[in-house]
Formats: C-alpha cells, structure tokens, sequence
C-alpha cells in the first residue's frame, strides 16, 4: 500500500526537486573516474552516472540460512515492504491454517503476533536457548511465556535442519528429527549489511563487516559518504564500532551525511541501541548493553567481575491508582564507578519512554547515583514518587564501589 510510504517517488520529485530513477540498478562504483555504472531494469541499459559526491546508502537484505528449501513456495524472509505485501497476497490466496517461523528476534515476535491475529497457528523456532536474544535471560522469562498464553508454540534450542514439500503442505525438519507441518514459513534470522557496492570498489569494512565510515559518515574515500543500516557506528558503552542496524540511527546517519554534503558540518555522536518492540500485551525495551554483552566484551574484567546489575519489579504508576501495573527494570553498571552501562525495562505499560530517560543517562556518561536523584515529574496517573528506573538506580547504588 503505497500509503505506507514515508516519502513516494513523487512527492520527491515535486516539492524536493529530486531526480529519482526508480528500477535502476547500481552496478559498479569507479572512485577514480568518480562515476557509477548503471543498468536500467526495464530494457537492461547501461548508463554511466558521474558525481562530485556519492551517498551509499543500500541498507541491508535479510540473512538467509544455509538451510535447504528456502525457495519453496511458502517460504518466505521479510525485511522491506515488498517482502510483506508478497506474504499478505499468499495469505489471502493460499489460506494457511499453520505456519513456522523460524528465528526468535524482534521480527519473529513481531510476525508471530501479526499471524495468531489472523487465526493461524504458529510455532516459533529459535536456536539459542531463549527468545529476543539481544535481551538478558532473566527479562525474557515472563515474555516468553505470555507468548505461549497467546497460542503460540515455542521451541528454543531447536536447530533447522531442512524445509521441504510434503505435498499438500510444506514441514519444517528440525535437527533431533522432529518435523513442523505447515502451509507457510517465514524466515527471520536476522539481517545483513549491504556492502557488496562499497568492497568492490576498495572502501574500507569495519571489523563488523559492515561499510566504515568516520564521524562525519565519510567512507575511506573522501568524496564517498554512506549511511543507513550498510554502516556501523561508534558505540557509546563500548568504545569502539559496532553494527546495530536501527531506523533511528539509519535516519539520523543520512541526515548528517546530507548535511555535510551541503557545507553544514556536522558529526554523528555514536549509538546505544536504543530499541523497543511490542510483544502481544507486553513491551521490551533496551539500551547501551545488556550484561551478557558487557561480559562477553572483556572490557569489564576476563568474567565480568567490574560490572554491576540491579533488578526491580516496580509499579509504573501509583501502586493504588487503577490500572497499575508492575514493570522489570534492570541496569548494568561498572561498579568501580558507577557509570551506567545499559538498561533493560519489560512489562505491559510504561515501558517505551522509560527507556529513554536511561537512553540519555548513558550518553552523558551518567552514575546510578545521579540517575537515582534525578528531578523527574511525578503525579500518581503517571508515575510513583520514585520513578522504576530511579528505584533500580537507588539499589544499584548500594552495590557500586
């Protein structure tokens, strides 16, 4: 549905005066000559394209598994808004009653709501030992099991081994032998970068494998930018690039390309990755690293023995005001200063802004301590005296040094 789009070809052209080639393929960029080679798709022209300056901005495509059947019918990845449109006219024509999704991270959750919504049975396939991996296990546990209460069929640590037509119907074979029977499979095992254009064209990667670029989204050549999720960023927690492929960061990354293009200076500050995504009745939020990140980092001693974690279960609103509900609020911390390193907060009401407040903390290098004494507002329909994240930071306080 084309009033879905943020921004249609024509209302680029008109009020902006951009010249947008829609069904044009970039094929080759020439830093030296400063061109680009381009075939038209519809008559397979080729066309060479000069620039002063050149934007890469080729997002990323989803990750397809190296598992054997992904080109059947039924089987689908969804990453654009094409992707959906093709699975929504599949759905209206072939009519599944059951379907698979194989991967437990924002998308699959997201598209296991969408489909019990439309009555079909879904079973959700995730390797690693919990869902919403970029969570720590503890916050997940009651999510987890509201998914199930709403119908849907989880198997963590399970491997897929395989896809194949049975027929009248497609099955999903796991690694211990076990087979899912359906009529649709959704792949959502992550994504990737688009960074094929920029590597043949000699443009420095990142350790990420994603496109390098400084903080004014300058590629290793300096009449290249790129932004968007080809790019990885410079994280504020970690200290060094990371690649966390967010809208938030994609957008403001083009921004500031376009405006040094322009003669604006501008630098981009670096990421936290700063998320949230709705589950069902719940909502999952999260910022800077999760504890299992910033032990895996080594940055905080070989086995995490410098960080610091503090867990409340607090009510997001006066605890007698009808509707009160109780959220998770957890923090990590470096104990030997008290600087906060991420935040984590799950529950069924004001989840979505709080993580923000945390969000803020991090970029200004803040404490638990001077998080728990923040002035934030407080009327009983809206929040306790003691905000949840403020009671988190007040007894993560008591464990820093």
């Amino acid at each position: 549905d084309r009033k879905l789009m943020i921004l249609t070809p024509e209302r680029a052209r008109e009020p902006r005066g951009i010249d947008v080639r829609i069904g044009h393929e970039v094929t080759e960029i020439d830093p030296t000559a400063q061109t680009v080679t381009v075939r038209r798709l519809a008559t397979g022209e080729m066309l060479i394209q000069p620039y002063t300056k050149l934007v890469i901005a080729t997002g990323a495509s989803a990750a397809r598994p190296p598992i054997p059947g992904l080109a059947l019918p039924g089987v689908f990845t969804l990453r654009a808004l094409a992707d959906g449109q093709r699975i929504f006219h599949y759905i209206a024509e072939a009519q599944p009653a059951r379907a698979v999704i194989i991967g437990g991270g924002y998308i699959g959750v997201e598209v296991a709501e969408a489909l019990r919504d439309r009555k079909l049975a879904v079973t959700l396939v995730e390797m690693l030992p919990q869902l919403l991996p970029n969570f720590d296990a503890e916050m997940v546990e009651e999510v987890a099991a509201h998914i199930a209460e709403q119908g849907v069929q989880v198997l963590t640590e399970q491997r897929v081994n395989a896809i194949t037509d049975a027929g009248d119907h497609l099955q999903v074979v796991l690694a211990n032998g076990e087979t899912l029977p359906c009529e649709l499979v959704i792949v959502a095992t992550g994504v990737r970068p688009n960074r094929e254009l920029a590597a043949a064209a000699g443009l420095k990667l990142g350790k990420t494998g994603a496109i390098w670029v400084d903080a004014h989204m300058r590629t290793s050549d300096p009449n290249i930018y790129a932004a968007g999720d080809c790019v990885e960023h410079y994280h504020i927690v970690l200290g060094e690039n990371a690649w966390i492929p967010l809208a938030t960061s994609a957008n403001k990354g083009g921004r500031i390309a376009g405006d040094n293009i322009s003669g604006n200076p501008a630098t981009f500050p670096g990421i936290a990755g700063t998320a949230v995504v709705k589950v069902f009745d719940y909502t999952m939020s999260v910022t800077g690293v999760t504890e299992q990140q910033a032990v895996r980092s080594w940055k905080w001693g070989q086995a995490g023995e410098g960080i610091g974690t503090a867990l409340v279960n607090a009510w997001e609103k006066a605890g007698y005001w009808p509707g009160a509900e109780k959220i998770a609020v957890k923090l990590v911390y470096a104990k030997a200063t008290g600087r906060i390193l991420g935040g984590q907060i799950a529950g069924k009401a004001g989840v979505n802004k709080r993580i923000d407040i945390i969000a803020t903390a991090l970029s200004v290098g803040m404490t638990v301590e001077t998080l728990g004494m923040l002035d934030l507002s407080y009327a009983p329909p809206y929040s306790p005296t003691y905000d949840p994240v403020q009671v988190c930071a007040n007894v993560a306080a008591r464990g820093s040094e």
